[in-house]
């Protein structure tokens, strides 16, 4: 028997404490405070894997293009410490123990924009108005109620969007399905690169949790390459055998993605998310790749704790939406972009 199974019976008592701890923001006996400037919260209501990163990124160029001066709040997830950190890239001098992959991987691919990563989201949020910010996003924030924010966006993954349908242990819902009502939008990512409409059955779910719900939908697409020093399209990845390595919450998708440009995935690793890689890791990764004969394939994320080497290859993603621009999503806080 597996030890999930005998943990069981708490998944009701912590479905329990997560819905109280709502309901006393929701009636006021938590209070919610404002850090100076607007707040757009880019979250979920799975552990891992819905594609947060690549919307934080997407929104944050989208709102430079609108001449918006954004920053981005994290708490930087599986770093070792907790003393607040400011990052600017694209050049970094801290490691990714020190800051966490998700915020050494923003400063990297948004250079210039001041990362500001603090587990106090409150206090972080009022150092990224003093930086010159005048708008923030909150990255991985849905269940950080203590901050308020203006726009509350709740990504659903395409390919799983309930967690199982089960809070832990035995699923990987951080709290019920139904608190997505709480939101200001769901954002579907992930779609089949295919498509030009969301998934129905997800839609149809999400309208009987909250009719009327906006609705948005995103697909990731490989946006390039590299190879080695220099980045290339991502065609080179056409008719090419790789070796996927991630360690993403859901790394599928990743060869998902690898496959939808074209890649052969003849063979792949999943660590854990936010793995750490060691020595041991990184020849066991090269030693599988040169039996597979094939090149080694990863993510941005994972890049930054996995040393180069000869034939590693780093992709780089993007979301864009399914349709048009942002435009209909910032419509829902008008005056603040």
């Amino acid at each position: 028997m597996r030890w999930s199974h005998l943990l069981t019976p708490l998944s009701p008592v912590y479905g329990a404490v997560v819905r109280m701890r709502a309901a006393a923001f929701r009636r006021g006996l938590l209070r919610s405070e404002r850090c100076g400037i607007p707040v757009v919260s880019v979250g979920n209501v799975t552990f891992g894997g819905t594609g947060k990163t690549p919307i934080v990124i997407a929104l944050v160029k989208d709102l430079i293009d609108r001449g918006r001066r954004p920053a981005v709040l994290t708490r930087g997830y599986g770093r070792r410490g907790s003393e607040p950190l400011v990052l600017t890239g694209p050049e970094i001098q801290v490691s990714a123990s020190k800051a966490g992959d998700e915020p050494l991987e923003l400063a990297q691919r948004l250079p210039g924009v001041p990362i500001v990563v603090d587990t106090d989201r409150i206090r972080g949020g009022r150092q990224a108005a003093e930086l010159g910010a005048d708008i923030v996003i909150l990255d991985d924030g849905f269940q950080h109620l203590r901050l308020r924010r203006e726009l509350d966006l709740v990504l659903l993954d395409a390919g799983d969007p309930w967690g199982g349908d089960r809070l832990p242990p035995r699923g990987r819902l951080r709290e019920p399905v139904e608190a997505i009502g709480r939101a200001s939008a769901v954002i579907i990512t992930k779609v089949d690169p295919g498509a030009d409409q969301p998934p129905d059955d997800i839609v149809r779910r999400v309208d009987r949790i909250r009719p009327g719900m906006p609705i948005f939908a995103a697909r990731m697409v490989p946006q390039r390459v590299r190879t080695g020093e220099d980045w290339t399209d991502p065609t080179v990845l056409r008719g090419r055998n790789v070796f996927a390595v991630a360690g993403l919450g859901r790394p599928q998708g990743f060869r998902t993605l690898l496959e939808s440009a074209g890649a052969e995935v003849v063979g792949h690793r999943w660590f854990a998310d936010h793995h750490g890689y060691s020595a041991r890791d990184r020849e066991w990764i090269v030693r599988e790749a040169r039996q597979h004969g094939a090149v080694v394939v990863t993510t941005v994320k994972d890049a930054v704790k996995l040393d180069p080497f000869e034939g590693l290859w780093v992709v780089e993603t993007a979301m864009q939406p399914l349709v048009g621009r942002w435009d209909r999503l910032w419509s829902l806080v008008p005056g603040v972009v």
